[in-house]
């Protein structure tokens, strides 16, 4: 599993310390998984899925697409991961107005 880490903070191209940070956890306790290798705790995993902005499920698929989701919804993730986080609050923001619209 830290492989699995390590390869999708390169992806992200994302720090420890970032990772921490998103995943509300202290960046020693990513350095002792990391460097460690243990398996973590299912919570601990959880943190660290939310810390990349992924599923638990995505986080195991070694395809690197999203399981279980339509084309066009993979299209739509897809496209988001390119987003920066500027442009995704402003999307949300957007969304949430034509919702408000109904």
């Amino acid at each position: 599993m830290a492989e699995r880490i390590k390869e999708l903070c390169a992806k992200k191209n994302m720090s420890q310390y970032e990772l921490a940070k998103r995943a509300g956890m202290t960046q020693s306790s990513i350095s002792t998984l990391l460097n460690e290798g243990n398996v973590p705790k299912i919570t601990t995993l959880e943190k660290v899925c939310k810390g990349f902005g992924i599923t638990i499920a995505q986080f195991f698929a070694m395809d690197e697409q999203f399981p279980d989701l339509s084309e066009e919804q993979r299209k739509v993730l897809n496209t988001w991961e390119k987003l920066s986080a500027k442009e995704k609050i402003a999307i949300e923001k957007i969304v949430s107005s034509i919702l408000e619209m109904r």
